[in-house]
């Protein structure tokens, strides 16, 4: 009967926090939408840059927190814990950097192929240290 009310209370904490990405996902796309139509990049340049890297952070890191957190429901079939939502939020905002990063590469000329590589084996590194830290 208590293990019941546990794994209850336990899909109840891991939808509501879905529930929450998803909202902030809903939230930060419409803010991202809204900055690139609407602020002036030339008069407000700190502001225009800031909100932009905040709401695409945002933005890219809950959709592939789902997108994760989808697939690995699928691979477990159906048998994800909290702990699943959490790497996936992580693995989600690592994903976020390098995609933040390939960008602002792009934009100084840099040669992408090249910090692309290392910069995703930096990541991929330290995500495999930081899974196994955990278990």
């Amino acid at each position: 009967n208590i293990k019941n009310i546990l794994l209850k209370n336990e899909k109840m904490k891991k939808r509501f926090l879905l529930f929450i990405i998803f909202i902030i996902f809903i939230v930060s796309l419409t803010t991202l939408v809204l900055v690139l139509n609407y602020v002036d990049p030339y008069e407000y340049k700190v502001l225009a840059i800031s909100s932009l890297l905040f709401s695409y952070t945002l933005t890219i890191s809950c959709f592939f927190t789902i997108l994760f957190y989808f697939i690995k429901k699928i691979y477990y079939r159906g048998n994800v814990y909290i702990y699943h939502v959490l790497s996936s939020f992580r693995q989600g905002f690592l994903v976020a950097i390098f995609t933040s990063s390939l960008v602002y590469f792009y934009n100084h000329q840099v040669p992408v192929w090249l910090w692309w590589g290392i910069l995703f084996l930096i990541l991929f590194l330290l995500e495999i240290f930081v899974e196994n830290y955990e278990n």
